[in-house]
């Protein structure tokens, strides 16, 4: 037996459409005039919302206006950036940059970058050659870049103002990249030093140079350094480094309102692990009281890849300086909380890497400077230090007694002057 339909189910029509669910008796209207009512209320609701969403971007774009060109600019001033660039190969910095970095304690320090992208005060690095001047090129990562003290302060500088003085003419060109490990510094040699002919070449060894020639690291530039690995074979392989392709972090960088928020209030630091693990796709798990020399020690325990590695690079400069006939030197920053604990080097984690890079240099045929003593002696006398308390890196005390022990050792084979490799310099500045 059928149902009974509502006559306006049954036939709609006339402005009467079918109703579903609750309140059949109570048909929508489907009439031209509450349509476009509706519409336009939907309008006004839209138009209302995109006019909020335009003046919360415009107080934001007025905010970040106000904060990067008024209060970090002028109030707030935070370091400046030096962009980096890949030139044959090699990772650097951009050519003719000026820049300021700006440090806790009030100071500021100047980086003046040359025509050849590396820190110095040679405005050029010149591929001829003086007569009778003694060239030297000095790599190292940003001990030797030294952007915590004036470029004239750091310690190639104020060796190539100690050979002169001591009579011995010299040009000191220095190639420093922060952040460059020992396997890089292979690479530099080869690609951006040889080509100017040095007479000496000094490698400024650092504690964090040793692990991160082989260990995988993220970041920046990292990937922009020659690499070491073991091959299927367990040979020792070189990776090549990858040309520097400017990124996000990159791009964060050249705002004032970026580096203050990230750099000087220190949030980089707690936001440290998490960057590296979420952004960079890294695995380290940094702590600080696992750090000894700015070196994470669970790092280093596998000292056998450390020797194995280290002696593959000694080796190879070795070889070039042979054949292309420059001194090769290599000089190690001492274990400075063994000194100031009036502990023996080798107590420490770090220490047993001035040992094998001692061994290896040994092994090599390459002279070595242990800068332990250096240190040691001039905290024994005045009980200074040779760091910042915010910062590991040398102070200008540190460049000065590093460029004078290196100076001694270079004039100690030259005849007639090594008598004045002491002297103090009549200038300090250039």
């Amino acid at each position: 037996m059928g149902r009974s339909v509502p006559a306006h189910v049954a036939a709609p029509g006339n402005g009467t459409a079918l109703a579903f669910g609750r309140g059949m008796d109570k048909p929508f209207t489907w009439e031209p005039a509450g349509l476009w009512a509706r519409m336009g209320a939907w309008r006004a609701r839209l138009w209302r919302g995109l006019a909020n969403l335009l003046l919360l971007a415009g107080a934001l774009a007025a905010c970040f206006l106000a904060l990067e060109y008024g209060v970090f600019r002028h109030l707030l001033v935070p370091d400046d950036v030096i962009p980096n660039v890949s030139i044959d190969t090699v990772v650097r910095y951009k050519p003719g940059t000026r820049a300021m970095f700006r440090w806790p304690d009030g100071r500021e320090t100047r980086i003046t970058i040359n025509e050849n992208g590396w820190n110095s005060t040679h405005t050029r690095y010149p591929l001829a050659k003086r007569a009778g001047v003694m060239r030297v090129a000095v790599i190292g990562d940003s001990y030797v870049q030294a952007a915590t003290v004036n470029v004239e302060e750091a310690f190639p500088e104020v060796l190539e103002r100690r050979l002169n003085a001591a009579g011995r003419p010299a040009e000191v060109f220095r190639f420093g990249m922060d952040g460059a490990p020992l396997s890089q510094y292979l690479h530099v040699l080869r690609r951006a030093v040889l080509r100017y002919r040095p007479d000496v070449v000094v490698v400024q060894l650092i504690h964090n140079d040793f692990d991160e020639m082989y260990r995988l690291q993220a970041g920046r530039t990292t990937s922009s350094f020659l690499k070491l690995r073991r091959g299927a074979a367990g040979r020792i392989e070189e990776v090549p480094p990858q040309d520097f392709r400017p990124g996000l972090a990159d791009f964060l960088r050249q705002f004032r309102t970026f580096r203050y928020l990230y750099y000087e209030t220190g949030l980089y630091v707690s936001l440290r692990n998490w960057i590296n693990r979420y952004y960079w796709g890294g695995k380290d798990d940094w702590r600080p009281e696992f750090v000894s020399s700015a070196v994470d020690v669970r790092n280093i325990t596998d000292t056998k890849a450390i020797r194995a590695y280290t002696a593959h690079v000694f080796s190879r400069m070795k070889a070039l300086a042979e054949r292309h006939g420059f001194r090769l030197l290599l000089a190690m920053d001492g274990v400075r909380e063994a000194v100031y604990a009036g502990r023996a080097p080798e107590t420490y984690a770090v220490g047993r890497l001035n040992a094998i890079a001692r061994e290896a240099a040994r092994a090599a045929g390459i002279d070595f400077l242990d800068l332990q003593e250096t240190f040691a002696r001039h905290w024994a006398r005045h009980g200074q230090r040779f760091e910042f308390s915010y910062d590991w890196h040398w102070n200008a005390l540190a460049h000065r007694l590093v460029g004078k022990a290196i100076s001694k050792r270079l004039l100690a084979d030259e005849p007639g002057l090594a008598h004045s490799a002491s002297a103090t310099p009549r200038s300090t500045t250039r």
